[in-house]
């Protein structure tokens, strides 16, 4: 048998660490001299130690370690090795999540410092244009989705994917819904499948146009920006047309990060003196 510290040596674990798994019963010694209370170990407890540090990597606690040792069978093992990963793997997804939404706020600080090559908002007509659309109330967190289901739908139509279109019709519903219309602008008609319409978007006779880069589904300011352009340039906001964002694909060789070229286009009127 070795004493505390030549299995400490030997397993690479610290004596302290081997002191509170005794302690809380995860690996006992194998004998402990009544007398002096040193703690002897074998090296068939090397087996046992080494799965407690594997388990520990993947992420149990040493709480869920112990019964997965002495108590639960192999084929629970490999269940629980499962539901470990599918948790990870929520969390990986959550945490590119949130280094998207921190790039795109560092693009915002780097457009509010002026760093940011950006285009100047200008007035412009929109004529109608063809496209297949969803439209309907959903938390706004479901609008990647509901943007992803409208390019698989083009595509199993044959045809190539335009720009993303986003219509807000109105953003202050109940439980933090919005009314929302999300689609793909089309070269080409296809067939309706009974939940994407095929229809030509109303023409915007006057639209104030803000080309930027941002984040399609995180926190984006344009509307503040562009807003307070129009104040400035003797428009108001017009009634009877929802504000629309276009997002366009990314050019070869610009990446697949989580800013995308954008367009705001929102309808206004000019105030006559």
């Amino acid at each position: 048998m070795f004493k505390i510290s030549d299995f400490s040596k030997l397993s690479r674990v610290s004596v302290k660490t081997l002191r509170y798994y005794d302690q809380i019963g995860l690996l006992r010694p194998a004998h402990t001299d009544g007398d002096s209370g040193y703690r002897y170990y074998t090296a068939d407890q090397l087996y046992r130690l080494h799965r407690i540090l594997a388990f520990k990597d993947l992420g149990f606690t040493l709480e869920q370690i112990g019964p997965i040792l002495d108590e639960v069978s192999c084929e629970e093992i490999n269940g629980m090795l499962r539901l470990k990963q599918a948790e990870l793997q929520q969390k990986v997804l959550e945490e590119q999540a949130r280094l998207a939404r921190i790039e795109a706020r560092v693009q915002q600080i780097r457009l509010e410092e002026g760093k940011a090559p950006v285009s100047e908002p200008v007035f412009k007509s929109i004529d109608a244009e063809l496209a297949a659309t969803l439209r309907v109330q959903v938390p706004r967190s479901h609008i990647g989705q509901l943007a992803a289901e409208a390019e698989r739908y083009a595509r199993e139509q044959g045809a190539a994917p335009g720009p993303l279109v986003v219509q807000w019709h109105d953003c202050g519903l109940p439980d933090g819904r919005v009314d929302i219309e999300v689609g793909i602008l089309l070269g080409k008609r296809i067939r309706e499948d009974g939940r994407f319409r095929v229809t030509a978007l109303p023409e915007m006779p006057l639209v104030a146009s803000f080309l930027h880069r941002c984040d399609p589904w995180g926190v984006c300011r344009a509307s503040s920006q562009l807003a307070r352009w129009i104040e400035t340039n003797g428009c108001r906001i017009a009634d009877g047309l929802p504000q629309r964002e276009l997002f366009y694909p990314e050019a070869e060789g610009e990446g697949t990060g989580a800013l995308r070229h954008a367009e705001l286009l929102i309808p206004v009127e000019r105030i006559i003196d």
